[in-house]
């Protein structure tokens, strides 16, 4: 079974000491059904499923990395955001890998 992670920092913060994983709900039968929730788009492009999670958080937490996962394969396929307007000032310089998203 596959779920969709969240790996996100508190907005106006470090997001070294305030990052943590978030574990969406749903779970997903094959890592197809799993990418194609995590890739939905609205129209102006910005995802779904991340769009639901700031909004649900009070805009208080944003996205670094998300990411389908398998638990038992180690699965993973991620997808990181675009700063269209630029980076946050916090986030300048930092890039987050493959390991900053844990199963």
């Amino acid at each position: 079974m596959y779920k969709i992670l969240i790996l996100a920092y508190l907005v106006g913060n470090d997001p070294i000491t305030t990052q943590q994983n978030f574990e969406m709900q749903d779970w997903y039968k094959t890592m197809e059904e799993c990418q194609t929730e995590l890739l939905s788009q609205h129209p102006d492009q910005s995802f779904k499923v991340m769009r639901e999670f700031v909004e649900d958080n009070e805009f208080k937490w944003d996205w670094l990395v998300a990411g389908c996962t398998n638990e038992e394969t180690g699965e993973k396929f991620l997808v990181y955001p675009t700063y269209p307007k630029g980076k946050p000032p916090e986030l300048e310089g930092l890039e987050f890998e493959l390991k900053d998203i844990l199963i």
